[in-house]
């Protein structure tokens, strides 16, 4: 949820402005989820100059630009980050209490680096002390892309996937072109990581 995703003033070839309707829903869950004493994760697109996905898609969403900054309306008071370079030290770092985290990554899955390198999102969660069986909430961009990506390597770590459904979205696939689009994509994850799909009035209830 950057700038360069969401605002064609900053990226005009790759934003979905429409991307911006979920902030304030996204917002109610971030409150709610801190308001629990239960963490809140974004896993962000930093790009460097040397990742693999730029040949496809050009920069995007590159580490130190206003394009790659969180996008206004979402929730980053207190944020404690952990960057592509991270190490086993930082993910130790934060003190108890903390909540609100920021995972870089440079590829579609949030649990994956360029090259196949990890990200700090797997070590991050088990510092919280998640296990398999428990759910991850996955709102933001793309239904299709970033957020399946992250489901499947959710499932494939054990836990379940929650699509937030008014809380993902993506381009629509009018041509077939990407293989599918928001509800194809919903379905998928359903069917192949046995992701449970719920509107976020729904994940309110669940976490009072």
């Amino acid at each position: 949820m950057t700038n360069d995703f969401l605002k064609k003033s900053y990226n005009p070839g790759l934003a979905l402005e429409s991307g911006l309707d979920l902030v304030p829903k996204i917002r109610r869950l971030q409150e709610a989820f801190l308001r629990a004493d239960k963490p809140v994760i974004y896993v962000t697109d930093r790009h460097l100059k040397s990742d693999f996905e730029l040949k496809k898609w050009g920069p995007h969403s590159m580490k130190g630009t206003k394009g790659s900054a969180i996008v206004d309306g979402l929730y980053t008071k207190g944020l404690y980050l952990l960057e592509r370079d991270w190490r086993k030290k930082d993910v130790e770092g934060f003190k108890k209490g903390q909540l609100l985290f920021e995972v870089e990554k440079g590829t579609y899955s949030g649990f994956t680096d360029n090259g196949g390198h990890p990200t700090a999102l797997q070590p991050l969660l088990e510092r919280l002390k998640f296990k398999p069986g428990d759910k991850l909430y996955i709102t933001g961009l793309h239904t299709n892309c970033c957020d399946k990506h992250t489901a499947a390597d959710a499932y494939f770590r054990g836990y379940v996937p929650v699509m937030v459904t008014d809380c993902t979205t993506a381009f629509e696939d009018v041509d077939g072109t990407m293989g599918m689009g928001h509800d194809r994509a919903l379905n998928y994850e359903k069917y192949w990581y046995e992701a449970q799909t719920e509107p976020s009035k729904e994940v309110l209830k669940e976490i009072k």
